[in-house]
């Protein structure tokens, strides 16, 4: 059983190796989406686990889409997606006190937005689209490790 669980972890990352860089963002912001909403209907469900798992996920998340940023980029654009990151990662735990689901909207909001521009900058800057599932990276990419990618 454990061997088999490091067998497909290691396929598994294979898999995400082979995904274009900006492709694996535009992917992330759809699963922070996803966890959102199932957040949002464990709250109405009055699920707690389930609401916990999916809050997890998509902090989870967030923050990885928060360490993407290079760290040498004082730009103004890398700023503002670390204070939004950092106040959005701030704000979700909140909801497995509160149920505040106006939190998972803002949230999803912000995230959708940022997702819209992903899609009409840096996907089409690449030559990828919206209904693109996994594109080999180019030999441009393929030098540039997927989560170090400057935002």
């Amino acid at each position: 059983m454990l061997a088999r669980n490091r067998v497909q972890a290691y396929r598994q990352s294979e898999v995400s190796a082979a995904i274009h860089p900006v492709k694996l963002i535009h992917m992330m912001y759809e699963r922070i989406l996803t966890h959102l909403h199932h957040a949002e209907e464990a709250v109405a469900e009055g699920n707690p686990r389930k609401r916990g798992e999916n809050l997890s996920k998509a902090i989870a998340l967030i923050s990885e889409l928060n360490a993407a940023i290079n760290p040498k980029d004082e730009s103004e654009a890398a700023a503002f997606l670390r204070g939004l990151y950092g106040a959005i990662m701030l704000e979700l735990p909140k909801v497995a006190a509160t149920g505040d689901v106006e939190i998972l909207r803002q949230a999803g909001r912000y995230i959708s937005e940022l997702k819209k521009v992903w899609e009409e900058t840096a996907m089409q800057e690449s030559g990828l689209n919206r209904k693109t599932e996994a594109m080999q990276p180019s030999p441009e990419a393929a030098k540039v490790a997927p989560l170090s990618v400057s935002i």
